[in-house]
């Protein structure tokens, strides 16, 4: 006689209402990144900056403080205000809907101050999508899910990054003003979906007479305190800034690397580094959520000494951080872009398990997530940093060389540090479960 076969665990299915808080984090992300990917130096007759003129120190600006700024301060309050579901819903709309209008407002700015000032709004207005839909997570998916549905609402940093890259393209052959009339249209479409689709459980209790509890009035600074008494989530937001500093300065000097080290394929990189960006990081979340919750439970299940979540980011930095030296050391082209391939698919997988975390480890989901924000924010300074070691050698002639060894010993001396961090909040947050 057959035994039955034992029931298989339900696959990850995301929701309606998760599926359009990623579509709305990933037009974010396109509109954060979509002003650097349209500005070149020096200028093409396509290019941003050969309708306005910048020097290359108001592009730093722009590109750097100028989003972080405001971005970093509206995530701490919206972080403090997103745990009331109805204010949640509200503000990443109404975010969404600010961000797109001043995607079309871009063609307008006929000076350097009009676009700071369109820059800092902008980054204002991205700072209420993302803790809200971590939050959202938190509030409306069971512990099973949560990883998965991290590490699924994490793929719209990829996919946004790598629209933005297609639409940096796109403007040489329609123009970067139509590129943003585009990018700011479909934002609105997105923020009109977003009020239609995302609903919240307890908002749907207060309608059928279900009491919740009340929401408090918010204090950052007591909120802030709340969360930053958890030595591990110290521990994890250390780990976070370096493993922010990694991917940022990855993002910011990659292309001058590849593109100064590589002069015949400054074409074929811009595409191919689109597709890595958006489908290697994509699928790299996707699985470390999948992996992250397999390793909790296991950890769990033989009451080991090490939270099972911590693993994934611990091993993917580390692993990340060595691959990444291949990356700038290879021979040729082709195999620098497989193994950039390589290091997305390891080093990406971290998101999920890492908010997973932070959002367990207090009441304070908001602020907690607020504070995962202000990290990345904080790690901008990174590339300025290299930017800073190596300037005097970029001008010279020998950018490769001296590039090369900056971004690839910096850029894996971050990844060693984060993973070394993450590593050991596995062990502390084992500890005081104990």
């Amino acid at each position: 006689m057959r035994l039955p076969s034992p029931p298989h665990p339900p696959s990850f299915r995301p929701s309606g209402s998760l599926i359009s808080l990623t579509t709305i984090s990933a037009h974010s992300q396109t509109s954060r990144y979509l002003l650097p990917y349209l500005i070149t130096f020096p200028s093409t007759p396509t290019s941003l900056n050969e309708s306005i003129q910048l020097t290359s120190t108001e592009y730093g600006l722009l590109a750097g403080l100028g989003f972080t700024s405001l971005f970093c301060v509206g995530s701490l309050y919206f972080g403090s205000i997103i745990d009331d579901p109805k204010v949640r819903k509200s503000s990443t709309v109404a975010g969404t809907a600010l961000t797109s209008l001043l995607v079309l407002a871009l063609p307008l700015c006929n000076n350097f101050y009009d676009l700071i000032v369109v820059r800092l709004l902008t980054g204002l207005a991205c700072s209420a999508i993302s803790p809200a839909g971590y939050t959202w997570i938190s509030d409306n998916c069971d512990k099973d899910e949560q990883e998965e549905s991290n590490s699924f609402f994490s793929t719209s940093v990829y996919i946004g990054g790598g629209l933005a890259s297609l639409a940096g393209g796109a403007a040489t052959s329609f123009g970067w003003e139509n590129v943003c009339y585009a990018v700011g249209a479909a934002g609105l479409g997105i923020a009109a979906a977003g009020s239609r689709y995302i609903t919240d459980i307890q908002v749907e209790d207060d309608k059928t007479g279900v009491e919740s509890e009340e929401q408090a009035r918010p204090n950052i600074t007591e909120d802030i305190q709340e969360v930053m008494s958890d030595r591990t989530a110290q521990i994890i937001y250390l780990a976070s800034l370096f493993r922010f500093s990694a991917g940022l300065t990855i993002g910011v000097w990659a292309a001058t690397y590849f593109k100064g080290n590589y002069p015949d394929f400054v074409t074929e990189y811009s595409a191919i580094n689109a597709l890595i960006v958006s489908v290697a990081g994509l699928v790299s979340a996707s699985l470390g959520g999948t992996i992250s919750k397999g390793l909790r439970k296991f950890e769990e299940d033989k009451g080991g000494g090490f939270d099972g979540r911590m693993w994934v980011p611990a091993v993917g930095s580390a692993l990340g951080g060595a691959v990444w030296l291949f990356v700038v050391g290879g021979g040729s082209f082709q195999a620098s872009m497989v193994l950039l391939t390589l290091e997305y698919l390891i080093a990406e997988s971290w998101f999920g398990p890492t908010v997973s975390y932070l959002q367990s480890s207090t009441t304070k989901g908001g602020v907690a997530q607020g504070l995962f924000t202000v990290t990345a924010g904080l790690s901008n300074v990174s590339p300025g940093i290299l930017g800073a070691l190596v300037g005097t050698v970029i001008l010279g002639n020998d950018v490769p060389l001296q590039l090369q060894d900056g971004l690839g010993w910096g850029v894996s001396g971050c990844y060693t540090v984060a993973a070394l961090l993450f590593w050991k909040a596995g062990t502390e947050a084992n500890q005081k479960e104990a």
